[in-house]
C-alpha cells in the first residue's frame, strides 16, 4: 500500500477513536448536569449551571430537556 494512503488510513482510524471518546465524555457530562439539576433546580438554574460548567445556558437547557440525547 502507498505510504501516503497508509498514513491517511491511520489518521482516519485515530479520528474515529477520538470521536468515540468525545461521545463518552459528553454522555458523562450530560448525566452529571442532569443529576445536579435534579438535586436542586432552584439553585442550579440553566444560567448557574452554564457558568459553573463553562458552556451556554442553551446547551444546559437542551441537555436537561432531552435526556436521551
Amino acid at each position: 500500500m502507498d505510504i501516503t494512503v497508509q498514513q491517511a488510513r491511520e489518521h482516519h482510524a485515530r479520528s474515529l477513536e477520538k470521536e468515540a471518546e468525545a461521545g463518552r465524555e459528553r454522555e458523562m457530562r450530560d448525566r452529571l448536569i442532569r443529576r445536579v439539576r435534579e438535586g436542586d433546580p432552584k439553585r442550579w438554574s440553566y444560567g448557574a449551571l452554564a457558568r459553573a460548567v463553562g458552556c451556554s445556558p442553551e446547551l444546559i437547557a437542551y441537555i436537561v430537556k432531552h435526556p436521551e440525547s
